[in-house]
C-alpha cells in the first residue's frame, strides 16, 4: 500500500486540500497502474513560522506574496 506524505509551509483552503490530496492519489494511480483505493496520502501543514530557509522563517522572509502569484505550470 502505497503512502505519500506531503509537508506544506502554507495553509490551504479545504477546496485546496482536496483537490491536491485527490489529484496526487489519481496522478500515483495512473502512473503506478494501481488502484486508487490502495493508495494513502497525508498531508502535514506547518506555519511559516516553523520553516525555514537559509536560517530565515517563511514569515519573516516576505515569500508569502510571490508564493501566491505562481503561473500555472511553473
Amino acid at each position: 500500500m502505497p503512502l505519500i506524505q506531503v509537508s506544506n509551509a502554507r495553509p490551504s483552503s479545504t477546496a485546496k486540500t482536496r483537490q491536491l490530496l485527490a489529484e496526487l492519489t489519481a496522478t500515483y494511480a495512473r502512473i503506478m497502474e494501481i488502484r486508487p483505493d490502495t493508495i494513502r496520502v497525508t498531508l502535514q501543514e506547518l506555519p511559516r513560522e516553523n520553516w525555514s530557509v537559509a536560517g530565515v522563517t517563511l514569515a519573516d522572509s516576505g515569500q508569502d506574496a510571490s508564493l501566491t502569484n505562481l503561473t500555472p505550470g511553473f
